[in-house]
């Protein structure tokens, strides 16, 4: 019962690029600062969907697997 459950979850680790939710953080940042940017320059379109990037990597580093990934991946 557990075998297909490990492979699921090894698939979608694979599919999804195995990120953790630091590098999303890291990722929501960056785009953060240039939305900032863009919008201090008058590039208003760019600087939306640099805000867009950020709430979708903020989001994605609340998912499942990138948090069951900082688990097993955790250093002590």
């Amino acid at each position: 019962m557990k075998l297909p459950q490990i492979i699921v979850l090894i698939l979608l680790a694979t599919m999804t690029g195995c990120a953790s939710s630091k590098s999303f953080q890291k990722s929501a940042d960056n785009h953060t600062k240039a939305s900032e940017y863009y919008k201090s320059i008058g590039q208003d379109a760019a600087a939306k969907e640099e805000r867009a990037l950020a709430e979708e990597d903020n989001d994605n580093s609340l998912g499942i697997l990138a948090i069951l990934l900082d688990i097993f991946n955790a250093k002590d």
